[in-house]
């Protein structure tokens, strides 16, 4: 079921883990942009009360990416032209867009899919890999505006958990800066040896305990052993490719320093930015399809 084609007007709704995003539109056009943080209620009641704020009329469509209970689509598919769920939720009219799945390596691409959407619409006939950092961090190789497959992991949840775990008794903390020239030496030890990864921290730890070390070095081998190991793993989508990253900047640069010293040329997008247009390109596609059905 499609969005009414008569209405001009929508909201876009972006949640992430966060906060949520609001887009008041006309067409392909924003009116006004609204974010609110995320609260310790389900993130339907965070929307439901983003909604209410904001007074969207509930008479126009809600176009919803981050809902986990969104559909899922197996790959390939085009993200830019997936059909949506419609759904009804104290009286709003919701469009949930789809995410992806993939049964072999077996994977969720969830949250993001909006974001490639958008980043396909705006670079229309590129072919490449689309890095996309986060929670959960995807490889995801895209030919002729279809993502083709995807290879997932979790470098960051890691790096996270272990910059607390390691730092546990020692004057730095977890958000302690990072040293590229450390990040890139690491990235390139784990990246020939990446089966020395687990031996590659425990020398780390014991360093942090017995030999007082600067906190931006040990930051930046940190990432650098984890993203090492990553890109070996990684490597068959990278490898030659046209490669796109789409993250905040906190996330990029530690991607983009260890893509970088590989010598790969990256093209870094926010992902808000993709993330609105997806959901234009969404809204247009339900259009097109609502007027083709008339």
């Amino acid at each position: 079921m499609s969005p009414d084609p008569s209405p001009s007007h929508w909201t876009a709704a972006l949640l992430g883990a966060d906060d949520i995003n609001l887009w008041t539109m006309s067409a392909s056009q924003a009116q006004q942009r609204h974010q609110f943080s995320r609260s310790t209620a389900t993130p339907e009641q965070d929307l439901v009360a983003a909604l209410d704020h904001i007074q969207a009329p509930k008479a126009n469509p809600v176009l919803v990416s981050g809902l986990l209970r969104a559909p899922l689509v197996n790959v390939p598919a085009k993200p830019g032209a997936l059909t949506m769920a419609a759904e009804v939720m104290e009286g709003w009219q919701l469009q949930l867009l789809p995410d992806l799945m993939q049964s072999s390596p077996q994977g969720l691409l969830q949250g993001h899919t909006v974001q490639i959407a958008g980043f396909l619409a705006l670079n229309p006939k590129w072919d490449g890999v689309i890095c996309l950092p986060g929670a959960v961090t995807h490889w995801v190789q895209v030919s002729a505006a279809e993502v083709v497959s995807f290879q997932s992991t979790l470098t960051t949840g890691l790096q996270a958990t272990l910059a607390t775990a390691l730092t546990l008794g020692s004057e730095m903390t977890p958000q302690s800066s990072w040293a590229e020239s450390a990040l890139r030496e690491a990235a390139d030890d784990t990246m020939s040896r990446p089966e020395r990864l687990a031996s590659r921290l425990a020398e780390l730890q014991a360093q942090i305990r017995h030999a007082n070390p600067d906190g931006a070095e040990i930051m930046g081998k940190l990432w650098g052993y984890l993203i090492g190991a990553e890109l070996a793993a990684a490597r068959p989508y990278w490898l030659g490719q046209n490669l796109a990253l789409i993250a905040e900047e906190d996330l990029a640069a530690p991607y983009l320093a260890a893509l970088r010293a590989q010598g790969l040329p990256v093209t870094q997008t926010a992902p808000e930015r993709m993330a609105l247009a997806g959901l234009v390109q969404a809204w247009r596609h339900a259009q097109g399809d609502a007027q083709t059905s008339n």
